[in-house]
């Protein structure tokens, strides 16, 4: 018989034929189908599915294998094979490693156990399956993955270069960030030494290239790979990413014997800021001038490796990139182009030897996040002139990326690209700094033309946040020979936006019938990208910045609309690199060094646990989101260093009043008027539950008790010190009057006696009501207030709080024209492109559509929709790790039709709204489509 599934989709680490892994037993999964003979009717009747024993939500704590029975449909067993060619799959064997059959519902995170995996090596895999019935798929199309360079050794004798101007004749820096030097050059040529009597071209060719602080590659006049600003940034002392490309379809088109060229482009990065910033990324003591580490492997098929690699025979020149800073901009003179140097034939007799430089400290590490790239154009749908010489392009989004412009005029003619936000009064862009926290004025551009035809730029090495863009002629330029000239004056074709961000694909959709809701929805998707840059940021006009509070408010909005592990794994590695011994972590990660407690020029008084909790935060969402128990295991100790940390030196008399608090509420600046302590206090209770039920998970069962035992005395030190009884209202340690936040963290992390809590709770609704139904919190009391609300039945209230269309609301940002999201939640917010407002979404997807996971990976699904008066139908879907799963509902006349689809393998806990309010008991339903009435 046919087996019910098949698998496909199959990915090691995250990702599909990754190449360049570093995990010595990388893990693997696949998504399932069911085969046409199994497939299902596209709809069930409620009758035709089984009502769940209980109505409780199932536990988090279990192994992905639990919460997965289902139809015929699912997947009972798994074999693996893994080859070192597709040959030998082919044949049926595995010179690698076979798993045998293993009885198991396991579909992900299957880790291999083979023998040990060599350096810079591709391998095969594939796998079948078993039903519920016993019947075996047949096996999957092979996959692939290759190994990185696991050992220092396997660079074979590449050498750290850069250009022989920015080092002293003993190799080091001359004098630092004061003298920021032009972006350099590098090239070598080279022809490829034949590996048989055929002459036959290589059959495989691998560059490892790392560029501090970036690089961009060619061959032979092509450029390699589409990342930008790569790679991603880290603390330069502790990790060095390198990146690898497959190029051997490059390498192969050159005629047989011809010269081939190796090129580089290098900018500074974080690695070599230029720009002093209040965050002292020019004093950073990795800081150093542009260097390079390359080595491109040429492999023959008789067994031969050729290795070209970077050492002082390369040759090098300052480029037209004058000066480049992350958060100034560049200057880029086109006069110093150099035409043809990354193609064969080019003389660079005039360049000079590169030198061999320092290398860094870092440990060199396979860069797996997920590149830079440019991800989408946009064409801008205005123009206007606000006066002569001045012309500025609005392309109708706030997005993060930069600009592509075609400009005209004599040569030397300097052309200023300024890029913003939102316009001045005059119709000019706004690079004004509220904060004045870059010494410069930032994301502005200076470009040279070499005269001539119509010329194009697009900066390299600095990206921008922007809706506007704004182009400016000197009105009395002046030519080659001290003529007067007029200013080109662009078209509308002119300009194209350049969307960039971290390549995160896109897996989760929302969709309601409140086109407010859905502007939003969009508007925090737009956030989130442009907020990715290797790091998660808060900004990318102002601070570009990993602000940790700022990750964990909206990693759950994240998850459910993109892809995010391999982000994720990266940055929780930024976090252990900028641990102190002490177990202390900076607020911002990675960092300079600021942040840390006693750094007077950070001003930091000491740990901030609302956003510290970051750390197992997220940690927590890869377990959730994507049944990573590995991440768990590996981050534990650390996770708990910290807690050790904040405990010894911060709980006094069971609080914690050092910290932020609930930021930025409506009409405050900064920290909340009632202190920090009672946010503080109840997140370091959080961080300590998040542990404990980590340590569950990992079989660190031991250490409970501790962690139990802390949130004891958390919770009695919260309600000692914050709650006035007589008045059942909760408050910070300065009078401030009500506050909503204060009570609402208090509810929502059940710190409440049960005997109060309906009292507390009604204090807050009535709070509401009188401010015309309108909130009053910051970023953490806004994350906690809808979902609170709607737990206790009180969706309707928590709708219109969110989409009040007056200030302080959601639809106040989308009636001042907003795109993305803003910091704060005036009018005259200093950043229309900030994220952490952005939970909402996740209360969008989990409350009014009503889906989330209730068993880790998705191996059970949870569909409990709540839905407010305001809305007629909502749908969400999440490409998980086990497929897509999809809710639906719309309102009948009798109640609503809740329609739900699961992959194979993955069981649903559906609860259908009632017309009078509440949720029918539980059912159970397996893959499939099913419609409930």
């Amino acid at each position: 018989m046919t087996a019910a599934v098949r698998p496909h989709t199959l990915r090691t680490e995250y990702a599909e034929n990754p190449v360049g892994l570093e995990e010595p037993a990388p893990r693997f999964s696949w998504l399932l189908a069911t085969t046409p003979a199994a497939t299902t009717p596209a709809a069930t009747t409620p009758a035709a599915t089984t009502p769940a024993a209980t109505g409780t939500r199932r536990t988090d704590y279990g192994s992905q294998d639990e919460g997965s029975r289902g139809s015929a449909a699912g997947q009972s067993a798994y074999q693996i094979r893994v080859a070192s060619s597709v040959d030998v799959l082919l044949a049926g064997g595995s010179d690698v490693w076979d798993s045998g059959p293993v009885e198991s519902r396991r579909s992900a995170q299957v880790e291999y156990a083979g023998q040990p995996l060599r350096s810079a090596t591709p391998y095969l895999w594939t796998v079948r399956v078993w039903d519920a019935a016993g019947e075996a798929s047949e096996w999957s199309d092979p996959a692939s993955f290759e190994m990185g360079l696991l050992s220092p050794d396997d660079w074979g004798g590449a050498r750290w270069i850069g250009h022989p101007a920015s080092w002293s004749a003993g190799g080091l820096p001359n004098g630092g960030a004061a003298e920021a030097l032009p972006a350099p050059l590098l090239r070598t040529a080279f022809r490829l030494s034949r590996g048989d009597s055929t002459g036959s071209p290589p059959v495989r060719a691998r560059l490892y290239a790392c560029g501090l602080g970036y690089g961009e590659y060619y061959l032979d006049g092509h450029r390699i790979g589409r990342a930008v600003l790569d790679p991603a940034p880290t603390n330069y002392d502790a990790t060095v990413l390198y990146s690898t490309y497959d190029v051997t379809d490059l390498l192969a088109a050159g005629p047989p014997g011809a010269e081939h060229v190796l090129a580089a482009h290098l900018g500074r990065g974080r690695y070599g800021e230029p720009t002093t910033s209040v965050w002292y990324w020019e004093q950073a003591p990795w800081w150093d001038h542009p260097k390079l580490l390359a080595q491109l492997v040429v492999s023959y098929a008789d067994g031969r490796v050729q290795r070209i690699v970077t050492d002082p025979t390369w040759r090098s020149i300052d480029g037209p990139v004058r000066v480049d800073s992350l958060f100034a901009g560049e200057r880029y003179d086109a006069r110093h182009e150099q035409p043809g140097w990354t193609e064969r034939g080019f003389d660079d007799s005039g360049w000079s030897p590169a030198a061999a430089v320092a290398p860094p400290k870092g440990a060199l590490r396979a860069q797996q996040v997920e590149p830079i790239e440019p991800v989408a154009e946009i064409a801008p749908v205005a123009l206007t002139s606000p006066r002569p010489g001045v012309f500025v392009f609005d392309v109708g989004q706030q997005i993060a990326g930069w600009a592509r412009l075609r400009l005209s005029g004599p040569a030397g003619t300097e052309v200023t690209i300024s890029y913003g936000e939102k316009l001045r009064a005059d119709g000019t862009v706004e690079t004004d700094q509220q904060l004045r926290l870059i010494d410069a004025d930032i994301q502005t551009d200076a470009y040279v033309l070499r005269g001539g035809d119509v010329e194009t730029y697009e900066p390299r090495f600095s990206y921008k946040g922007f809706q506007f863009v704004q182009v400016e002629y000197p009105v009395d330029g002046v030519d080659s020979h001290g003529k007067g000239s007029e200013p080109y004056r662009p078209a509308l074709a002119d300009l194209r936006a350049i969307v960039v961000h971290t390549s995160v694909a896109s897996t989760g959709e929302f969709l309601c019938d409140d086109e407010l809701v859905n502007r939003l929805h969009s508007a925090t998707r737009w956030a989130i990208l442009n907020n990715l840059h290797g790091v998660p940021t808060d900004t990318p006009v102002f601070e570009k910045n990993g602000w940790t509070g700022d990750a964990h408010l909206t990693a759950g909005a994240a998850a459910h609309n993109f892809h995010m592990p391999r982000f994720y794994t990266k940055w929780l590695q930024d976090w252990v690199d900028a641990q102190m011994l002490s177990g202390e972590f900076p607020p911002i990660i990675p960092t300079s060094g600021w942040g840390y407690h006693g750094d007077s020029r950070s001003a930091i008084a000491g740990p901030i646990p609302a956003w510290e909790v970051a750390y197992v935060e997220i940690l927590w969402t890869m377990y959730m989101s994507y049944g990573d128990e590995r991440i768990l295991s590996r981050h534990y100790d650390h996770a708990r260093r910290y807690l050790d940390y904040l405990v010894d030196g911060y709980v006094d008399d069971d609080v914690v009043l050092v910290g932020l608090g609930d930021w930025l509420p409506p009409d405050v600046g900064g920290a909340p008027p009632e202190g920090p302590g009672i946010y503080e206090t109840a997140y370091t209770w959080r961080y300590a539950a998040l542990l404990a039920a980590i340590a569950a998970v990992i079989g660190r069962d031991g250490d409970i008790p501790a962690y139990e035992e802390l949130q004891g005395r958390l919770r009695s030190g919260f309600n000692r010190a914050f709650f006035d009884a007589a008045a059942g209202i909760y408050h910070g340690e300065k009078p401030a009057g009500y506050r909503q936040a204060a009570n609402v963290i208090a509810l929502s992390f059940g710190l409440v006696p049960q005997d109060v809590r309906p009292r507390v709770f009604g204090n807050l609704v009535a709070d509401i009501h009188a401010r015309q139904d309108h909130l009053d919190t910051g970023v953490i009391g806004t994350k906690l207030l809808f979902p609170l609300l709607t737990a206790n039945g009180e969706v309707d209230l928590a709708f219109r709080a969110a989409t009040q269309r007056t200030y302080p609301g959601y639809g106040f940002w989308i009636e001042q024209g907003a795109t993305s999201l803003y910091e704060h939640w005036g009018a005259d917010s200093r950043s229309r492109n900030h994220h952490f407002f952005g939970h909402v979404d996740q209360w969008f997807v989990e409350d009014l559509a009503g889906l989330s996971p209730s068993a880790p990976g998705y191996a059970t699904v949870r569909v409990r929709p709540v839905p407010p008066q305001a809305l007629g139908h909502a749908y969400a879907s999440i490409d998980t790790i086990r497929g897509r799963v999809a809710t639906s509902w719309r309102r009948r006349d009798d109640g609503y039709e809740l329609r739900v689809e699961l992959p194979p393998g993955v069981t649903g806990e559906v609860y259908l709204p009632r017309a009078a309010g509440g949720h029918e008991d539980a059912r159970e339903c397996g893959d499939g489509v099913h419609i409930f009435t």
